[in-house]
């Protein structure tokens, strides 16, 4: 006869362990990786959810199958360190998944933001810059500016690469302090008045991003992750304030 109760039990012991896994997991990506609204600029929540999701519900339900009170203590154990294993490595997978789409680096190049994920910038590349910028950024990503090549073959090189996709935001060789570009963000940044023109929404979105800083001080730039949104700075061309899902473009 089956033990249900038993198996119910088990189960449940497991789940906890599993959550609190998972919880801990939770902390580190949206607190440090994917701080607020990056997990919703880049996706980072639906795909933290579908991995924590899987590993809640085959973890414990494995217990459901193979818990058994009549097995000897030998046998649990073996049971239990193969299913262990099994989820830790399904689980350590998702989460090196989740570090590698997490935001690196918030460039601004030209005449908007680009976020670089961890996972696009190549080692080679990163070899190939100067301190601080050698690394991916473990605790958050960091604001910083681009600039461009005066070699000319430098400068070509780059413009092929950036019809392949990978522009300037993925050299971290070409980054430089957010400082040094402070003049020409200044210089790029719109009025928001410009942007209610084609936006009325991102009105109360201004409003409810609770800055202390009167509207007519504010100005925007497009920002680029999965998609295009919106990012509020200061007139004098500061780093950025906040950010708004609102497609400019669009």
């Amino acid at each position: 006869m089956i033990a249900w109760r038993e198996k119910f039990r088990a189960l449940s012991l497991h789940f906890l362990v599993t959550a609190a896994m998972a919880a801990l997991a939770a902390a580190v990506i949206f607190l440090v990786w994917f701080p607020d609204p990056f997990q919703q600029m880049l996706g980072g929540t639906r795909l933290f959810l579908l991995i924590s999701g899987i590993d809640l519900v085959l973890g414990p339900l494995s217990s459901l199958i193979v818990y058994n009170s009549k097995k000897t203590r030998r046998a649990l154990i073996f049971d239990y360190t193969v299913i262990g294993i099994v989820q830790l490595a399904a689980f350590g997978y998702g989460v090196m998944s989740i570090a590698d789409a997490r935001p690196a680096y918030v460039a601004f190049a030209k005449d908007a933001f680009e976020v670089a994920l961890a996972g696009d910038l190549e080692d080679q590349d990163l070899q190939a810059a100067k301190d601080p910028y050698r690394t991916r950024p473990k605790w958050g990503p960091k604001v910083v500016g681009t600039q461009s090549p005066t070699n000319r073959e430098e400068r070509n090189a780059l413009l092929f690469s950036a019809v392949s996709g990978k522009d300037i935001q993925m050299f971290p060789k070409y980054f430089v302090p957010y400082e040094a570009v402070r003049e020409q963000v200044k210089q790029k940044a719109q009025p928001l008045e410009v942007l209610y023109k084609h936006h009325p929404e991102a009105r109360q979105m201004v409003a409810e991003a609770g800055l202390k800083i009167p509207e007519a001080q504010l100005r925007w730039l497009p920002i680029r992750g999965k998609t295009f949104w919106t990012v509020l700075l200061d007139a004098n061309g500061g780093p950025p304030l906040a950010y708004l899902p609102v497609d400019p473009y669009y």
